[in-house]
């Protein structure tokens, strides 16, 4: 039960980031709450971090 609060405040702290602009850390906190707790909601919120990043890259 602690490590599925643990995913969920990092899921809501990495949404914090996206609001912030700042897409590095979101993602990576992202990427952290799925290595403790694999959640449809918490892959969505990893991939959109991954994309921003990505359309953020200079070509």
């Amino acid at each position: 039960m602690m490590l599925a609060m643990q995913a969920w405040q990092l899921r809501q702290a990495a949404r914090q980031a996206l609001d912030a602009g700042d897409i590095q850390r979101a993602l990576g906190l992202a990427t952290q709450a799925q290595g403790i707790q694999n959640t449809g909601s918490g892959e969505a919120l990893r991939l959109l971090g991954a994309w921003l990043q990505t359309a953020g890259a200079p070509r």
